[in-house]
């Protein structure tokens, strides 16, 4: 039997309201009691390829109910990693929009104004590409009301209308993670209306999600003075950055094969018009040439690009972190801790993620991800397929490459750096996930998140005993970091959530193995 969405638990006739600066927003209450506010807008409906805008402050909210999950960003459909989650449970059950420009809310059934409970933000994984704070996994009922917190899952722009980049025409990208940013904003504006405490926000997001964290923690970083963190803690699940983003100089062949792959001049001096009027060209033409790849395997994933706006090019992202400068500047605008973590069998959903046929689908793939300069280097640290390769030596080669790439390594160096540069931050390693969450019977990419979100539909009650006791020993460890305000571990210890299901401190097995990898990045060979 399908587990219910939280707008489909909702209790008849229940409803709650809470009064923001915008106006009144009414919610409902899950079965639990919980109170629920879905699809509450924190920004305009954004221009497409513009930053996006905030509310103004003679904004008002609709007199509606805030309890259906209406709309998703609108994404390409051949998501590798979702492939074995119904679709309605990885976007949610409404229309694909090119407005996600909200947040879901979750409060416990007790909550009122002004309570100061903790505030937990989560921004949700899929390569930049995919899902949405409707996702299954995501929706926070349960956490909520267990632990006495508020819950805020944030909705924000994907794929090509989240992260097209390009200097002639300029096209600024990281809009995704402006409107992320703007999210934030608004939860410290509007948290305590909803019983949250806006000092003691904690910031998480897996895959993309922690990758997105990593993003604002060096736009925090950069802050102008007397302007503050907006979050007191983050924990990045199962990703970070690894390198140096793209340029939108780098990035112009990106549009350049946008453009031609739907017959559009790029060297037009009206393209950028063009491009924005969804009466010329639909989002359904733009997501096509994605989905079959003839944009090119190696242009159809839009990422973050290092434009000095978003994210500041002097000194470079990796160099302001490996020097220290990222961890004291944070600690300077009120960052009190950070976790990061990963699990053991990261590779088997990065496998799956893209169709690889055999040996020759691994380059275009990663290139992906990477300049060809970092690939060329980062191919030749594994081991070399023969042409005849299966395709499932292929994928587990490319499972492999990307999960140490997007996942393993940075994580490493995260924490690395973090620590040498005396911040309160620990790292963590899951070897156990539910059994019947796993595909063939992998520790994977996200088999975690129902520890995180407590899915209890989805465990067993002794599997949900295992997932409590996981979360304690998170909270108290950064309770022990926020204390101390150092990290009390070696730089290669790690937290771990063993197969017995037991949580005990473990030394790191790969650690010289993958920083030995490292050493391909710029920087990184000094």
């Amino acid at each position: 039997m399908s587990i219910p969405h939280i707008c489909e638990e909702l209790q008849s006739g229940s409803r709650v309201t809470v009064e923001t600066r915008y106006g009144p927003v009414k919610g409902g209450r899950a079965a639990n009691g919980a109170a629920v506010f879905l699809e509450v807008p924190y920004a305009l409906p954004p221009v497409r390829f513009e930053d996006p805008v905030a509310l103004p402050s003679d904004y008002r909210y609709e007199d509606k109910e805030f309890i259906y999950e209406s709309k998703h960003a609108i994404q390409p459909s051949n998501d590798g990693q979702g492939a074995a989650t119904a679709p309605v449970d990885r976007v949610g059950m409404g229309q694909p929009s090119e407005d996600p420009l909200y947040v879901n809310i979750v409060c416990p059934s007790t909550f009122t104004p002004g309570a100061k409970l903790p505030v937990k933000v989560y921004i949700h994984g899929g390569f930049l590409q995919f899902g949405s704070p409707h996702g299954l996994n995501n929706q926070a009922q349960f956490i909520a009301e267990d632990r006495s917190e508020v819950w805020v899952n944030i909705g924000y722009r994907l794929s090509v209308f989240g992260f097209l980049a390009c200097d002639q025409p300029k096209v600024s990208g990281n809009f995704g993670f402006k409107d992320q940013w703007l999210a934030l904003q608004w939860v410290q504006e509007n948290i305590a209306s909803f019983g949250g405490d806006p000092t003691n926000v904690q910031l998480s997001g897996l895959s993309a999600g922690a990758h997105s964290v990593h993003q604002i923690l060096h736009h925090i970083s950069r802050l102008p003075p007397g302007q503050n963190s907006p979050i007191r803690s983050a924990i990045l699940q199962s990703n970070a950055l690894l390198t140096i983003p793209k340029t939108p100089t780098e990035l112009r062949s990106q549009f350049i094969a946008l453009c031609q792959s739907i017959g559009l001049d790029p060297t037009s001096p009206d393209i950028l018009t063009t491009l924005r009027d969804r009466t010329k060209v639909p989002a359904s033409t733009l997501l096509h040439v994605i989905e079959t790849d003839s944009i090119g395997i190696e242009y159809g994933t839009f990422r973050g690009c290092l434009d000095g706006e978003w994210l500041a090019t002097t000194p470079d992202p990796m160099a302001w972190q490996r020097t220290g400068d990222l961890a004291r500047a944070l600690r300077a605008k009120g960052v009190q801790s950070l976790a990061i973590g990963d699990l053991t069998e990261e590779w088997y959903l990065y496998a799956i993620a893209h169709p690889i046929h055999g040996p020759q689908d691994i380059y275009p793939n990663i290139l992906r991800y990477y300049p060809e300069p970092i690939v060329e280097k980062l191919v030749r640290m594994y081991r070399t397929l023969p042409e005849s390769a299966s395709a499932e030596e292929a994928e587990r080669l490319i499972g492999e490459i990307l999960s140490d790439g997007q996942v393993h390594l940075p994580v490493r160096m995260f924490m690395r750096d973090f620590q040498n540069a005396g911040f309160p931050v620990f790292r963590y390693e899951i070897r156990w996930t539910p059994e019947q969450i796993r595909p063939k019977g992998w520790v994977t990419h996200g088999t975690d998140r129902v520890f995180w979100a407590l899915r209890k539909p989805s465990m067993t009650a002794a599997q949900i005993q295992t997932a409590v006791a996981w979360l304690d020993a998170v909270d108290k460890e950064i309770a022990i970091l926020e204390s101390e305000g150092r990290a009390m571990q070696a730089v290669t210890k790690i937290l771990t959530l063993n197969e017995d299901h037991s949580i005990s401190w473990n030394d790191d097995k790969r650690w010289d193995q993958l920083m030995k990898i490292a050493k391909i990045l710029p920087g990184e060979e000094l």
